[in-house]
């Protein structure tokens, strides 16, 4: 009887045993799964903060490009201007060079 006795008392147990193990599982599971969650959204926000890193530099490469075609564009400007102001200075000395010429 007493042989009965320990072998349900160590069904019991392995039963308790089993269901502590499931408990313990289930639980691993659920942080697991919650784990996976948070890993997934810094993974979202790791990947829009790369795609703001990327934009940003793509928005700091077309200022790069914009100020060099303004540079372009202004020295293109500043020759005219240059050229417009050595010609205003040569109708200047013509027109001083035609008021000799007519005195004389």
């Amino acid at each position: 009887m007493n042989g009965l006795k320990n072998v349900i008392y160590g069904i019991k147990h392995s039963v308790n045993g089993i269901e502590n193990a499931i408990v313990k599982a289930t639980y691993d599971i659920k942080n697991s799964i919650y784990g996976l969650k948070n890993a997934i959204y810094f993974l979202n926000n790791a990947t829009y903060g790369l795609k703001n890193a990327i934009y940003g530099l793509n928005n700091s490469i077309n200022g790069v490009f914009n100020c060099i075609y303004g540079i372009f564009t202004s020295r293109g400007g500043l020759f005219k201007a240059i050229n417009d102001i050595v010609k205003a200075i040569y109708g200047i000395f013509n027109s001083i060079y035609r008021i000799f010429n007519s005195i004389y």
